[in-house]
């Protein structure tokens, strides 16, 4: 059966997705190419990639797993990289493929694993949850979006794009963090130089360290176009999925700068079962917490399990 859970996130501050376009200190929104409008060349509009939000979500799942069947530390890199970056391949030395039945075992005893996928050892396990990129509901991703959506009066993505402006300073230049600096050091490399503190010195020794820099962001209230698809996932991998989006729920926030108080969202999601179409449901609190408490039961019965997989020794 396929569950595609979708609905709208809503920026409630600026987001910050970089992409590769950068020019001195300023950071442009990512983009990829798009057709606007039959018949007329593409344009690069921003984006949030799928993978960024699969990235993120991959961490939340990973660590629900763990939580749940009651392991606080890995034992080693493998077993971290398998469960947070999905594993690396290695080369095949003599029989080192896993079969069907260890597969099995994995899937059930590592949820967060047959979500999302992996490698073990040279073999690659097939993941069940597809992240869709985050689409703006804008009138540039009319093609892009759902009818439901496109059919609506919408901004224009242009409008809802700004710049956030921040500064860097010399903090040599102020008096009370300065009073903790070896005075004599300070001197020495001459900070207060004034001829030093010129445009294009900055690399200089004894240079001003302060600066300007720019991120192109999109404006709090924009809203994306959200799905998630699940294919043929058990209670126990469903339960686990929204585990991990509870756990983003907790510290909502994507993009960069998310120290600084960027990247906050805020999710309106519903369920859809495909196997009999029929309308979306809201995901509701009380559907949410029952699915939830099922995987942290089924993986905290069989805690002793998942540690011998993972080479987790208890202390004590």
């Amino acid at each position: 059966m396929q569950t595609v859970i979708k609905g709208v996130a809503t920026a409630i501050s600026p987001i910050v997705h970089c992409g590769g376009q950068r020019g001195g200190t300023f950071s442009e929104f990512n983009r990829e190419k798009r057709i606007v409008e039959q018949g007329k060349p593409p344009a690069l509009l921003p984006i949030i990639t799928g993978n960024a939000i699969r990235g993120m979500l991959r961490d939340r799942i990973a660590e629900f797993n763990l939580k749940a069947a009651g392991i606080q530390k890995l034992p080693d890199l493998a077993s971290f990289y398998l469960l947070f970056s999905g594993g690396a391949l290695v080369t095949a030395q003599g029989e080192t493929y896993i079969n069907v039945a260890e597969e099995r075992r994995l899937r059930e005893l590592l949820p967060a694993v047959s979500l999302l996928g992996g490698s073990v050892g040279n073999r690659i396990i097939g993941g069940k949850l597809e992240v869709s990129e985050w689409i703006p509901l804008a009138r540039e991703y009319r093609l892009s979006l759902p009818d439901e959506y496109a059919s609506k009066e919408l901004p224009s993505v242009y409008d809802l794009l700004d710049v956030l402006s921040y500064s860097r300073r010399d903090d040599t230049r102020n008096a009370r963090a300065a009073a903790f600096v070896d005075r004599s050091s300070v001197d020495a490399v001459g900070v207060h130089k004034e001829t030093l503190a010129k445009a294009g010195e900055a690399d200089e020794p004894g240079a001003a360290t302060q600066m300007r820099y720019h991120y192109e962001c999109l404006i709090p209230g924009t809203q994306f176009y959200v799905e998630f698809t699940l294919h043929n996932v058990t209670e126990v991998e469903f339960g686990t999925f929204l585990g991990g989006l509870a756990l983003f729920a907790e510290r909502p926030a994507i993009g960069g700068r998310s120290s600084s108080g960027l990247g906050k969202v805020k999710l309106e999601l519903e369920r859809l079962d495909m196997e009999i179409v029929r309308e979306p449901v809201p995901l509701r609190n009380e559907e949410i917490g029952a699915k939830i408490q099922l995987a942290m039961s089924f993986l905290a019965e069989r805690s002793r399990e998942v540690k011998e997989l993972l080479g987790v020794r208890d202390v004590g």
